[in-house]
């Protein structure tokens, strides 16, 4: 028995929340192992799960804007909330581990903070595969014990898996050596799609979607947590940049703080924007395939935060969709990869640069 400990897990079968969690239980199934998973439960508590997922409360710390983004609001009372919601779904996992832990052959865990260390903390004994994502390391650097931490759980002799080789290279400075200096094991692994949705269509059923969805004009899609380091802002502006006659529309799919700011910041610019809200994992990736060119501005902030490899920029390659992405934190190792230009991060004037490139390649 495997046991996977997780803060985001899909809540019902089309759900993107956490998706690449699910689908490394899907490989791990299929190779024969069982599975019992710990996973935050969403404040709604509406989940389908099967007798596999226990879900552990843990309010919106996960679900909805964000832990790093909530743990790090402008806001007093939002911090001191968040940081309680986290103490008391830490708690509670730790719990669940020490009684159900026995049973487990080995453990994997998602994200660092908190799961990568309560496995070390609860499990030390077992094989730990700890996968690691971007915001978790983020998060264990700002603790003010965040490298001991660090080098206690290289000691316990992990199997580290970054989902981008910037991550690997973050984790490193903040041990102050190569982690296998400290016993871990190491490499870089791109989270996992289903590639049974995310795929290339046919130039028909192309067309076929673009008609069944309404886009009547060329179309930029973006997609993620409306939060400031997904650089949504940035691409409003930079379509607003765009003359009239060739702006494009744009559709960013997702929930988030922004979501007001960047109405008001696309009725400024005369940019039309649309935002439907979360999207399942199915008319996502049918409005991939709708659209024309995929976008992802992502930022680093002020604070050094940066992403690791966005798993929606992969799933945008598979569905065949020419990318513009921000060349920061993982996004840089794309460099090459055909279909992707990376332009310099919170910078909309080169982004309106390469989108009118782009659109004038498309047409």
């Amino acid at each position: 028995m495997i046991g996977i400990l997780t803060t985001s897990y899909p809540r019902y079968p089309d759900d993107g929340a956490g998706v690449f969690v699910r689908e490394r239980v899907r490989a791990l199934l299929a190779e024969g192992h069982p599975v019992e998973i710990l996973a935050a439960a969403a404040r709604d508590g509406i989940h389908s799960d099967d007798g596999t997922v226990t879900r552990i409360g843990a309010g919106d710390l996960f679900y909805e804007g964000g832990a790093p983004e909530a743990l790090e609001s402008a806001e007093p009372w939002l911090r001191l909330r968040a940081t309680g919601q986290g103490v008391l779904f830490s708690l509670a996992m730790l719990r669940h581990l020490v009684e159900r832990g026995r049973g487990w052959d080995a453990v994997e865990s998602h994200w660092l903070v908190p799961c990568g260390l309560l496995a070390c903390s609860a499990l030390p004994h077992l094989p730990h595969r700890a996968h690691v994502h971007g915001g978790d390391l983020y998060l264990l650097a700002r603790l003010p014990w965040g490298d001991s931490a660090a080098r206690t759980l290289c000691r316990r002799k992990p199997s580290l898996v970054f989902a981008s080789a910037s991550l690997r290279d973050r984790f490193t400075t903040l041990l102050g050596a190569e982690p296998e200096v400290f016993g871990a094991e190491c490499r870089v692994e791109a989270a996992p799609f289903d590639a049974r949705i995310f795929y290339r269509r046919s130039e028909e059923e192309q067309k076929r979607l673009r008609a069944t969805v309404g886009l009547g004009m060329t179309t930029i899609f973006a997609a993620g947590r409306l939060v400031p380091i997904k650089g949504f802002d940035v691409l409003v502006e930079a379509v607003g940049r765009l003359p009239s006659a060739r702006r494009p529309a744009v559709v960013i799919a997702g929930e988030g703080p922004e979501r007001a700011r960047l109405l008001r910041l696309a009725r400024a610019a005369d940019v039309s924007l649309q935002l439907p809200g979360a999207l399942g994992q199915c008319v996502l990736a049918e409005r991939m395939a709708a659209a024309h060119l995929f976008v992802h501005p992502c930022r680093v902030l002020d604070n050094g935060r940066s992403e690791g490899m966005p798993l929606v920029v992969r799933e945008a390659l598979a569905c065949g969709l020419p990318v513009i992405a921000s060349d920061s934190g993982g996004l840089h190792a794309l460099h090459g990869v055909d279909g992707v230009v990376l332009v310099k991060d919170d910078d909309p004037f080169a982004l309106a640069q390469a989108i009118d490139q782009a659109l004038r390649k498309v047409f």
